[in-house]
């Protein structure tokens, strides 16, 4: 009887040890997993200058772009200012994805007309 229970809290024992480390190495790889990089490409439907967010829209679909004092505002190989684009721009966004596929952007290239 004794040599049963012996084995039974080993078992328990070693199960409960495994589900921690798998709970533990799920947690660290969902940390580790880097912000996707991408780009979005099309026209500024509206602009909050206030919240720093762009929808742009590529067909039917509109993404948010969201943007800050980093953001580099460019036309081709020159560097602009941010008050030379306006709604209605045509504009090529890249940055990283978060988790609602907002994207933030490192760079928004204004495309001439």
């Amino acid at each position: 009887m004794r040599k049963a229970v012996v084995f039974v809290l080993v078992a328990v024992s070693a199960s409960a040890g495994y589900s921690l480390r798998t709970a533990v190495a799920q947690d660290t790889q969902q940390k580790a997993t880097p912000a996707t990089q991408g780009r979005w490409h099309g026209v500024i439907a509206r602009w909050d200058k206030e919240k720093s967010v762009l929808d742009v829209q590529k067909g039917n679909a509109v993404r948010k772009v969201y943007y800050d004092s980093s953001t580099q505002w460019t036309e081709g190989t020159k560097t602009i200012d941010m008050s030379q684009v306006k709604e209605g721009s045509e504009v090529n966004c890249v940055g990283t994805y978060d988790k609602n596929s907002g994207l933030h952007a490192t760079r928004i290239d204004l495309k001439p007309r």
